[in-house]
């Protein structure tokens, strides 16, 4: 029995020391916004689901974008996030640490945006 309770032990100290490790990044102020200083977070909102957002990263050769948070609703995303006050879908907004840096309405503007700017500048 006291093997048992000394496995238990050892597992749960293990488990602790792990969880401990994985929290390295800040949290950001909003949940959008990135974690990263050095690096945007992004917003898409279409009306169909991407499939694989680092697909599309590397396809574009965007390297300064961390997160991408993908929504399929407007009215959706505007009623969780009225500070975004998003007018049609699709829909891309750029964040840094603390706030909105860009919004487009089209991939193109979106993808020469990430592509001239970065965070820190």
């Amino acid at each position: 029995m006291n093997k048992i309770l000394a496995v238990w032990i050892i597992i749960g100290a293990f488990l602790a020391g792990c969880s401990s490790i994985t929290e390295t990044e800040s949290t950001p102020v909003h949940p959008l916004f990135s974690a990263d200083e050095n690096k945007y977070s992004l917003l898409m909102v279409r009306e169909t689901e991407m499939a694989d957002y680092n697909k599309w990263l590397e396809e574009n050769q965007i390297t300064n974008v961390k997160k991408i948070h993908g929504r399929t609703s407007l009215e959706e995303t505007n009623g969780e996030y009225k500070f975004l006050e998003l007018e049609k879908s699709p829909a891309y907004v750029v964040f840094d640490t603390k706030n909105v840096v860009y919004k487009a309405y089209t991939e193109e503007d979106l993808i020469k945006f990430l592509k001239e700017n970065s965070p820190n500048q």
